[in-house]
């Protein structure tokens, strides 16, 4: 199975998107298009989230949501070190205007983080169909070397606010 045109998903990168071809609505697909479906259907929205969208302690947008899907909030709360394959994290982008502009999403892929590769890194910053992300792979050096200090890549506190 690919991911990347030219790049072969590993076993485990493999059963993340199996689980979401399946239907599972708790496990966003790895892999661009798919995602950024999930994503624009509101896939994401029954989730734990935030109480309200705040500014970003980092290079996002203005103001940011987070989203945190089953496998990972059950994992943050037991104060786990690793999260699970097919734990994710999805952060809502909006513009000065108040209104939805993106999305930053990360899914982990692999048991091991392999130094933010174990991640497939994911961010639009536009609502419309078709908008190229501007990160979209594992180990995105950028998103990765942001990420680093958090509980393995998780930078958002725990439990949510």
């Amino acid at each position: 199975m690919k991911f990347l045109p030219g790049i072969a998903c590993t076993a485990l990168c493999a059963a993340v998107l199996s689980a979401a071809a399946a239907g599972n609505p708790d496990s966003p697909p790895a892999e661009a298009t798919a995602l950024r479906q999930f994503l624009g259907t509101g896939g994401y929205l029954t989730w734990a989230r935030e109480s309200r969208s705040h500014r970003s302690a980092g290079p996002h947008p203005v103001t940011v949501r987070t989203y945190l899907n089953p496998e990972l909030k059950a994992s943050l709360a037991a104060g786990n070190q690793q999260h699970p394959v097919g734990a994710a994290a999805v952060k809502e982008l909006f513009g000065e205007d108040g209104k939805l502009s993106g999305w930053a999403a990360a899914i982990k892929t692999e048991h091991r983080s392999r130094v933010g590769k174990g991640w497939y890194w994911y961010e639009v910053t536009s609502t419309e169909p078709g908008a190229r992300p501007v990160a979209a792979a594992n180990g995105v050096p950028l998103c990765a070397n942001c990420h680093a200090p958090g509980n393995d890549f998780v930078l958002s506190p725990f439990p949510l606010r």
